[in-house]
């Protein structure tokens, strides 16, 4: 993931947003902030951007399952060596 810091992206509110192969952020990261986006470019990738995007943008931000997973994950470092394909899937409420 090729990681950019700038000042506009990502929008007021939010730490970084993850658009594969990059992530937007303004301020430091932390471990567990860079593997919460790491586990959005793994969704990405195996659903394709385009795919990705218009699946998230169905959801509320509470009950989204690509949120879910990410939030769910993100302290587990070696999470993304385990995570199987679609695992969002098992985050749908």
């Amino acid at each position: 993931m090729i990681q950019i810091k700038n000042k506009i992206i990502p929008f007021k509110g939010f730490k970084a947003i993850t658009i594969w192969p990059f992530m937007f952020y303004k301020e430091q990261m932390s471990v567990t902030d860079l593997n919460h986006e790491a586990i959005h470019a793994s969704q990405q990738k195996e659903m394709f951007l385009f795919a990705f995007y218009a699946k998230y943008l169905t959801y509320k931000y509470e009950n989204n399952p690509f949120e879910r997973e990410a939030y769910a994950n993100e302290s587990n470092l070696n999470y993304l060596k385990t995570r199987k394909r679609n695992a969002w899937k098992n985050y749908i409420s």
